[in-house]
């Protein structure tokens, strides 16, 4: 891949093979949303931390290990990539279907993300506004989903699809309201 073609997240189904086949029990989404709670908390040597949490017993000779580890690496590369302008997008099943796979995985992308934004420490989490702690509260609360026994009713995938809007829309502010903080903590330089 040349530098100037941009880095896109692998498609949900083609992670979620490669993680069966290597042995890791995490779904595609739930690692998402840990890359990108990272990337949000301005987690420091968030690569490092990556690699540590989910290469660790990948043996280096296995090239199914080796396939995955490709693909885990575009999702990191996708999601430390972003900037404010790029829509954000989240890892989840293609098709937006209400079921036990794709409400699960809107489940485990928000135990992801609340990982990775927790590893940036308590310090993030104080400096929040109360708006951004009650989004943190709702991601919490979407990690309690019942992902059995869900109907796929119109008004359920309605539902479904205003859940992860409100997860995009509340990770930009977030997002946003942390790089505002820290610009205006970085040391200012004279021209």
């Amino acid at each position: 891949m040349s530098s100037s073609e941009p880095v896109t997240l692998p498609e949900y189904a083609a992670v979620a093979a490669a993680l069966q086949r290597c042995g890791l029990s995490q779904c595609p989404a739930e690692l998402h949303g840990f890359a990108l709670g990272m990337a949000v908390g301005g987690v420091p040597e968030p690569l490092t931390v990556w690699q540590h949490e989910l290469y660790a017993a990948f043996d280096p000779n296995d090239v199914l290990a080796n396939e995955c580890r490709a693909l885990l690496d575009r999702v990191f590369a996708a999601t430390f990539i972003a900037d404010d302008t790029m829509a954000l997008e989240l890892l989840l099943p293609q098709d937006i279907v209400v079921d036990s796979t794709r409400v699960g995985a809107v489940r485990d992308w928000c135990q992801g993300f609340l990982f990775g934004l927790g590893l940036a420490g308590e310090t993030v989490a104080a400096r929040l506004s109360s708006d951004s702690r009650e989004l943190l509260s709702d991601f919490s609360e979407f990690t309690r989903l019942d992902s059995d026994d869900v109907d796929n009713s119109d008004a359920n995938r309605a539902a479904l699809i205003e859940i992860e809007e409100y997860l995009r829309e509340g990770v930009m502010l977030i997002r946003d309201e942390l790089a505002r903080q820290r610009l205006s903590q970085s040391p200012q330089t004279a021209d």
